[in-house]
């Protein structure tokens, strides 16, 4: 008896064991072929054929690891662009990095892992010891993935840079593409979604010979545009409105937090890269909803403090397009009230190669003057045929 009992207990020692070496196999299994393919590019270079998904998981392995010497970033609005267009305009070789939905702070923090960021600058520093409340973290210099950027450009979501310097939308993020650090890789390697929606998918492309995603084609949509889709959402518009909310002291104080934080650090510490920063045509149905809540001041005059902030960058040129005025107005091209079809992105790249819509130190108060009076005295009320 004592016996059988002892050969059960080895009999079941020898199966956990075999159990542990093949759970311990498969996981390897997976995690080798996860690392080969490498589908979000955190390792190397592409070797398969491969598509193009899930923005915040792919983007930082393109910046790293694909051949490039200008970028094109920004939030949804940069997603129509299209760098074979931007490649024959500018002569460069580009990719093109959207983060929808993205906040100024994880924008240029992508930004500052591609052509580097330096410490804060000393009135920032000063303004630190003025305010013992105001703290940053992870603030510090970042070294470049790459030194060989000619050009960048860049879309400025108004609304965002006048929001927190530490403003941010997203919680649940990939951390571990974003470092060195082996360790934290497991995320990576053993993931399933790598495996079935990232590695297999691209074996499967690569045997098929499926063509690789583009970057024209990469997170570019099409969408139901007219007045209808840019109105909706607003309530029936009255023509009379006062300004309930004006520039505070206090916003300044924010807005300026915002870009010494996150944009000028990153500017200067890529002096040889040209950026080209895009204020992009939002429709009269946005403006109509800045009027309806009386910040239609509020936000030109927050626009108007930004520009001067970063006017004085030497490697930077602004471009406005707020005063596009029949096409902010012609809301066949909106699906919403601020994304537009793709011709506008296409019209917006030639008119930067011609020079057009810049701002500069010199202009940029006559220019805020003018969307002043146009967007303060606009009858909205046009719009209430759209809006049920």
């Amino acid at each position: 008896m004592k016996k059988n009992n002892e050969e059960k207990t080895i009999s079941y020692k020898k199966s956990i064991f075999v159990i542990l070496i093949t759970v311990f196999f498969l996981l390897s299994c997976v995690a080798l072929v996860n690392a080969v393919v490498d589908p979000y590019f955190h390792y190397h270079k592409p070797f398969t054929n491969y598509r193009l998904i899930e923005e915040r998981y792919v983007n930082d392995g393109i910046s790293r690891q694909f051949d490039y010497n200008a970028v094109i970033i920004g939030n949804s609005l940069s997603q129509n662009f299209k760098t074979t267009q931007y490649d024959e305009l500018f002569g460069v070789k580009s990719v093109k990095l959207p983060y929808s939905g993205a906040g100024v702070k994880e924008l240029w923090t992508a930004l500052g892992r591609i052509v580097g960021r330096n410490e804060l600058s000393d009135n920032i520093k000063d303004y630190m010891m003025t305010d013992p409340k105001f703290e940053l973290k992870d603030y510090g210099k970042t070294k470049a993935y790459r030194n060989d950027i000619k050009e960048v450009i860049v879309v400025l979501d108004m609304e965002d840079v006048m929001r927190s310097y530490s403003w941010h939308r997203y919680n649940d993020y990939p951390e571990y593409l974003y470092d060195d650090n082996p360790f934290n890789d497991v995320g990576y390697l053993l993931n399933k979604e790598t495996l079935y929606r990232g590695s297999f998918y691209n074996i499967g492309m690569t045997l098929k010979g499926s063509a690789n995603t583009t970057f024209d084609e990469y997170s570019a949509w099409e969408r139901q545009s007219g007045p209808g889709e840019a109105c909706d959402g607003l309530s029936k518009i009255k023509k009379e409105t006062t300004d309930i909310k004006s520039l505070s002291d206090r916003d300044r104080d924010r807005v300026f937090r915002n870009i010494a934080c996150n944009i000028i650090p990153v500017i200067r510490a890529a002096e040889d890269t040209e950026f080209r920063l895009i204020i992009p045509p939002v429709s009269i149905a946005k403006w109509a909803a800045y009027h309806q809540a009386g910040e239609t001041g509020y936000m030109i005059e927050g626009m108007r403090f930004a520009v001067s902030q970063l006017a004085a960058e030497e490697n930077a040129d602004i471009y406005s397009f707020m005063d596009e005025y029949d096409l902010i107005t012609d809301l066949t091209h909106y699906c919403d009230d601020i994304h537009y079809d793709a011709s506008v992105n296409e019209w917006m790249l030639e008119e930067i190669k011609n020079d057009h819509h810049e701002i500069t130190s010199d202009s940029y108060e006559t220019y805020f003057d003018e969307l002043a009076e146009f967007y303060g005295n606009y009858d909205y009320t046009i719009l209430n045929e759209y809006i049920e």
